[in-house]
């Protein structure tokens, strides 16, 4: 992995929008999906320029279990040590460039951080029943005015940071994304909701500049080149 910053331009907002009309048994069932139009295009590589101090702003108190947890930590026990990959919202605060692509149903972030993949889901679908729990979790998304909003749930445990900070599988993370600058800044305040972790939900601010000529590389990580 590398430290450094990536600009470039992001792909093409799809804008049409279609009727899906399909037979069933006898009858014809006309499926009209949600009207999905994107106040904002977000497309591009993003680089982060909040301070690395706001990764703790603002935290509320902990849980005794989360206390407990914290001051047993040992830093050896981080399974990125062993290459897994972090997830949300940890993902979110490195310093590694992230680009947007943006679809009229879907946004992907591809993190250079692990060469992560997170989808939002724009196409108004509701949460499935059976999903399991994962790192990244399970996000919707929609539009209010000119602020993406995405709601992330179905999380697995994890760390939230190198600090052995934990959250316990009953997070909720909501997201708001406004761009700001004619475009060139993104902003975004993240509220984190982790009753086993938190005794408040937790609610932080961050920032991205866009990068017009940038890329994101492939990160690779080996357990075997680490010095644990």
């Amino acid at each position: 992995m590398r430290y450094g910053w990536r600009w470039g331009q992001g792909w093409p907002t799809l804008r049409t929008a279609g009727l899906l009309s399909f037979a069933v048994g006898v009858g014809l069932v006309a499926v009209m999906p949600r009207s999905v139009v994107a106040a904002e295009d977000l497309t591009g590589v993003w680089l982060a320029t909040s301070p690395r101090s706001v990764i703790r702003a603002n935290r509320p108190e902990l849980t005794r279990k989360a206390q407990a947890d914290l001051d047993a930590f040992d830093p050896l026990d981080d399974p990125v040590i062993r290459c897994v990959v972090p997830g949300v919202p940890r993902s979110g605060l490195t310093i590694y460039p992230f680009e947007i692509v943006q679809t009229e149903t879907m946004l992907v972030f591809l993190y250079e951080h692990f060469g992560m993949v997170r989808r939002i889901y724009l196409d108004g679908r509701a949460l499935p029943d059976d999903l399991p729990p994962g790192r990244m979790g399970y996000s919707l998304g929609h539009w209010e005015d000119a602020e993406l909003v995405i709601d992330t749930t179905r999380f697995a445990p994890a760390l939230l940071g190198g600090d052995g900070l934990r959250q316990y599988g009953d997070m909720s993370v909501r997201e708001r994304y406004r761009l700001l600058e004619g475009g060139q800044v993104l902003e975004a305040d993240v509220t984190i909701t982790a009753p086993t972790t938190f005794v408040a939900p937790w609610t932080r601010r961050f920032t991205w500049q866009v990068d017009p000529n940038g890329m994101i590389y492939e990160a690779v990580c080996d357990p075997a080149d680490s010095r644990f």
